[in-house]
């Protein structure tokens, strides 16, 4: 997508927010808050998309001090931590990793299609992206935490836990709201287009519907207020999905037809700043208790997405947009 069609989403966007009770970037300070007071309340920032560039890693630094300023519970990124057109090579993660460890707030990151399913590619370094895949868990998703200053796994506040066999695949939970998270990613899913990459997608899809199928049990279990799902991809939505979106839908219909209360659908991928309701029933009416939050991406790095939960507003979640101080790079 061009920049100049990405910001024309991003303007669409905040015309929409307007129109939301719940995403009104003109919330009093007062409520918002009270969103992060002992009550329940607590708020968490949403990035993804960055780095691009050695030259964009200075957004992300500059990223994470704002984030680290603000009284957040965690960050999560969505994935793609380098472009398609960067090398996939043990450097360039272990630079980017560097960076992701500064979070002052446990960092919660999942894989994005530019780490590994596009590392086949000639400007990529012509990798085996299924090497790629098993050299991106032993380096970010091998230990039992997230990543970040404050990324004790130990830490009560997150409960944190990895599937086996998938350990990117995490799921959490502060209070009474349920966080998972599931390994979906541009470029059809990595369906095809490399040498063993069927295979690898049809394990991976029976992970992904076994993990989200298992925290959905869990969340009913547990009475949960709020079920939040996050993932990199942005999917085609209804009416009719591509073949590596289609079983990752039909799951989160599954999953909202279970679950009635609040849902939130974190991702990235097409560097949009978003807030709707794409999710639809089987007669193709939108969920009226599921929204989709798209964070910013390259090159719009100088924003990042903030949602806070009140447990005691109608609505549970607010989203607002955050901009980075100081000059830019």
């Amino acid at each position: 997508m061009t920049a100049r069609r990405a910001a024309l989403r991003t303007v669409s966007a905040g015309a929409l927010l307007a129109s939301l009770p719940w995403a009104r970037p003109g919330r009093s300070a007062d409520r918002e808050a009270a969103a992060d007071a002992p009550g329940g309340g607590f708020a968490f920032a949403l990035i993804g998309d960055l780095p691009y560039s050695d030259s964009d890693e200075t957004s992300l630094v500059a990223m994470l001090a704002a984030t680290d300023a603000d009284p957040l519970r965690f960050v999560l990124h969505v994935g793609d931590i380098k472009s398609s057109r960067e090398p996939c090579s043990d450097a360039l993660y272990e630079r980017r990793a560097a960076l992701l460890a500064r979070s002052a707030h446990p960092l919660v990151l999942l894989p994005g299609d530019n780490e590994w399913t596009d590392c086949h590619g000639w400007m990529s370094g012509r990798h085996d992206p299924i090497e790629r895949l098993a050299a991106l868990r032993a380096r970010f998703w091998s230990t039992p935490g997230p990543l970040g200053l404050g990324g004790d796994a130990t830490r009560e506040p997150l409960a944190f836990e990895r599937q086996r066999g998938q350990p990117e695949n995490v799921r959490w939970r502060i209070g009474r709201v349920r966080f998972v998270a599931a390994h979906i990613v541009g470029s059809n899913n990595g369906r095809k287009g490399y040498e063993g990459a069927r295979a690898e997608f049809d394990v991976r899809t029976v992970r992904n519907r076994q993990w989200l199928a298992e925290t959905l049990r869990l969340a009913l279990r547990e009475r949960a207020d709020a079920l939040v799902i996050a993932f990199h991809a942005e999917p085609d939505w209804q009416p009719k999905a591509s073949s590596g979106f289609a079983d990752w839908i039909a799951v989160l219909r599954e999953t909202a037809e279970v679950f009635t209360r609040p849902i939130l659908l974190l991702h990235g991928d097409s560097h949009r700043f978003t807030v709707d309701q794409p999710l639809r029933d089987a007669r193709g009416e939108p969920f009226a208790h599921v929204t989709r939050v798209e964070c910013f991406g390259w090159p719009f790095t100088a924003s990042w997405v903030r949602i806070s939960y009140d447990p005691q507003a109608p609505e549970r979640f607010h989203v607002a947009t955050r901009q980075v101080p100081g000059p830019r790079p």
